[in-house]
């Protein structure tokens, strides 16, 4: 039998504030290097129309994510999560999942220098996502003044002024894919 070439998986973490443009950049970032996102609005928003009780799902999306992601990264691929992530805990669990798999921790920080910029989005943006409302601008300064200090090494892009294509570049000359 030939020899086996072990290629490492990456897993990489958007974060950032909702209308940040974390999730153009998970989705540019999935079209490129051809791997899957594990998004947890989604995930959390499915619980929801299970008739899990609200207060039950924060935490709990983020476990089912990491356990998919596990799977994916157990058989070599690399895998691309989209969450805000605005707490050491969460973060954590990316951390804890990377150090088991042996892959490569990567955290892309998304953040709008632009306030202006950043409340049209949120004005502006209708996801879709079937059973989770869109988030009105005095939620994400809620956010804001939760979102706690990182404290880790991270890819930071501020998506006030770049095309989509132009910031997944970005991420990928940083991560140095480029």
């Amino acid at each position: 039998m030939g020899e086996r070439t072990v290629r490492r998986t990456r897993l990489i973490v958007t974060a950032g504030l909702p209308g940040s443009g974390k999730s153009i950049i998970a989705e540019g970032l999935a079209r490129t290097i051809g791997a899957p996102i594990l998004s947890v609005d989604p995930i959390e928003a499915a619980m929801w129309r299970s008739d899990i009780p609200k207060h039950m799902t924060g935490i709990a999306a983020y476990e089912v994510a990491a356990a998919v992601a596990e799977e994916n990264l157990k058989v070599g691929l690399t895998v691309i999560v989209d969450a805000v992530n605005p707490v050491e805990a969460a973060r954590a669990t990316w951390v804890r999942l990377s150090e088991r798999q042996k892959s490569k921790l990567i955290f892309v920080e998304a953040y709008c220098s632009d306030e202006g910029v950043h409340r049209k989005r949120i004005e502006n943006r209708v996801r879709g996502i079937t059973g989770m409302p869109d988030i009105p601008w005095e939620r994400v300064q809620e956010r804001r003044a939760e979102y706690e200090p990182w404290s880790m090494d991270r890819v930071m892009i501020d998506t006030a002024k770049k095309s989509p294509e132009a910031l997944v570049q970005d991420v990928l000359m940083q991560m140095g894919e480029v």
